[in-house]
C-alpha cells in the first residue's frame, strides 16, 4: 500500500496529538472544573491535580466493583466560615457507588492520595490543619451499610494522625454519619505542610431487596497561617479569627 505525503503527515500529526494526550500529565482545577477517573489514572500521567493552592498526588486506586469510568473527581472551594478569608480545598467523588444487591459481597474501593500546600503558599506561611469528610450514603434493608473511612498521616515525619469516618447503617440499630471532622493542629499548632490519606469505601446489602450507595464523596482541607505568618500573609488583623467550622 503506497501512503501518500499528506497521508503520512497527518497520520503522524494524529498520532503526535495522541501520544501529547496520553502524556498529560497534571490537571489544575478550579471550583466546580471536573475530571475523570480514566483520564487521571492514565498511562503517562503522574496522576497531580493542582486546586488553588494545593497539590494533590493519586496515587493509587484499587477496586473490584467500581470502574474508572464511573467515577468523576470535581474541584471544591469554600470560604471558611470562621472569617480571616481563608478558603477550604478539596475535591468531591462523583459516581454510582452501589452494592449489587444480595450477592453476598461487600463493594469496595480504596483511595490513596498526598495532598500539600504549594511551594509559594507555604513560603508564605500557609500550612494543612484539618479534615472533612462528607457523603450521601443511602441504605434500606436490614443489614445495609454505606460508609468511607479514612486514615490521615504527616506525610513528612510518616506519623499517623487519626481517622475520619462518614457512614449510614441500616442496621438494627440504626446509626449515621454524614460529615466527619478532625483538626490536627490540636496535635500541632503549627500546622503541616502535607498529608496522606487512605481513604475506603464499602457499600453492602446482603438481601436482594435492600440498597447500599451514595452518588458523591466530598474531601475538604483548611488552612491557617503558621505562627508569626500574619505579616506575610498581611492578616494581622486577623489574628484570634482562627476558622471553626460548624
Amino acid at each position: 500500500m503506497r501512503i501518500n505525503k499528506q497521508s503520512a503527515f497527518l497520520m503522524t500529526a494524529g498520532a503526535t496529538i495522541l501520544a501529547a494526550q496520553a502524556a498529560q500529565a497534571s490537571w489544575t482545577l478550579g471550583n466546580g472544573d471536573t475530571l475523570s477517573f480514566t483520564e487521571l489514572f492514565a498511562a503517562g500521567s503522574d496522576r497531580t491535580v493542582y486546586i488553588d493552592d494545593k497539590k494533590f498526588v493519586f496515587e493509587s486506586f484499587s477496586s473490584a466493583h467500581f470502574q474508572l469510568n464511573d467515577i468523576t473527581l470535581i474541584g471544591f472551594l469554600s470560604l471558611n466560615q470562621g472569617g480571616g478569608g481563608f478558603r477550604n480545598v478539596g475535591f468531591d467523588l462523583v459516581g454510582g457507588f452501589a452494592d449489587n444487591p444480595g450477592d453476598q459481597q461487600v463493594s469496595e474501593g480504596n483511595l490513596q492520595y498526598t495532598v500539600e500546600v504549594n511551594p509559594d503558599a507555604y513560603g508564605q506561611g500557609l500550612r494543612l490543619c484539618d479534615v472533612r469528610a462528607t457523603f450521601n450514603g443511602g441504605v434500606s434493608g436490614d443489614g445495609s451499610f454505606s460508609r468511607v473511612d479514612e486514615s490521615i498521616f504527616d506525610l513528612d515525619t510518616n506519623q499517623f494522625l487519626g481517622q475520619l469516618s462518614v457512614f449510614n447503617l441500616a442496621g438494627p440499630p440504626a446509626d449515621e454519619r454524614f460529615v466527619d471532622y478532625r483538626d490536627f493542629c490540636e496535635q500541632n499548632p503549627e500546622g503541616f505542610r502535607a498529608f496522606e490519606v487512605n481513604k475506603d469505601f464499602k457499600f453492602y446489602s446482603p438481601t436482594s431487596t435492600g440498597t447500599a450507595s451514595a452518588s458523591f464523596i466530598r474531601q475538604e482541607f483548611s488552612q491557617i497561617p503558621a505562627p508569626g505568618a500574619f505579616a506575610l500573609l498581611g492578616l494581622a488583623g486577623a489574628v484570634g479569627h482562627r476558622r471553626r467550622r460548624a
